[in-house]
């Protein structure tokens, strides 16, 4: 009886974070009108159609997919997909100040967590790019779709390769489980919709069974996407990857805003 009271609890408080986030999605008033540094020298995202503005005008966009996988139907998870204040105050955000800017690493920590890109290989890792003219170019995206406009972001590179060039996929694991992790993502390609899937295993490494992914469309510019999942089930470990079937394959991604909560 107290296991089917506790799970009821943990139902409701799911189903409050979801109707807030939806309420949210649903308020685009009073955005912000800033405008990026002029572009100049080496600039992200690199490859796509050319587009004189580096932001447009906000738009409401498709909702994630999210599924679970065939170990798991039973599983208990809900999807987050727009920035609300359940979210944030519920979460710590990885810091990126201390990664420095144009630098590659694999490696990003908090106080009480450690992220580590592609824990089975150690072939691939982030280039870390601050927004404006010498980084991150294109406006992010628009609240409540993402927490911020230019945030700093992590551009996913093979970091073994002297010219650290862009990978279609990155998996990340974490030192301590969480029960919520979350990350806006955008394409290295510009003017294009593209897929992008998520995938969340319960053990650091992609030899675990998948516990559900989730599916959602990001673009560039002021299309970048927040993906986030609460789930009753621990997990460690994130695989993110663009889909096989996309039209510009291989031209990779940037992350940022990397928040989680600690299972207790």
């Amino acid at each position: 009886m107290k296991s089917f009271h506790l799970q009821s609890l943990f139902v409701a408080a799911i189903a409050l974070t979801f109707s807030a986030c939806e309420k949210s999605a649903e308020n685009l008033e009073n955005l912000s009108e800033k405008k990026a540094a002029s572009i100049s020298g080496v600039v992200y995202p690199l490859i796509g159609t050319d587009i004189s503005n580096n932001i447009l005008p906000r738009r409401k966009l498709p909702k994630a997919v999210l599924s679970k996988g065939w170990l798991y139907p039973e599983i208990k998870v809900q999807l987050i997909d727009t920035v609300c204040a359940e979210y944030l105050n519920g979460t710590k955000k990885f810091d990126l100040s201390s990664i420095k800017d144009g630098s590659v690493t694999y490696v990003v920590k908090s106080a009480d967590n450690t992220l580590i890109g592609d824990p089975d290989f150690f072939n691939d890792g982030f280039l870390k790019l601050s927004t404006g003219s010498a980084g991150w170019w294109t406006h992010w995206n628009y609240s409540p779709y993402t927490e911020a406009e230019f945030p700093d972001v992590l551009f996913a590179v093979n970091r073994r390769a002297a010219s650290h060039y862009p990978v279609n996929s990155i998996s990340i694991s974490l030192n301590s489980s969480v029960k919520t992790f979350g990350f806006e993502i955008a394409p290295n390609t510009t003017g294009e919709d593209i897929e992008v899937i998520a995938t969340y295993n319960d053990l650091g490494t992609y030899r675990a069974p998948e516990l559900f992914y989730v599916e959602q469309t990001i673009s560039s510019p002021s299309g970048a996407r927040l993906i986030a999942v609460k789930s009753e089930e621990p997990f460690s470990y994130i695989n993110i990857e663009i889909k096989e079937d996309d039209p510009y394959p291989g031209n990779g991604f940037a992350i940022a805003n990397l928040r989680y909560e600690l299972v207790n």
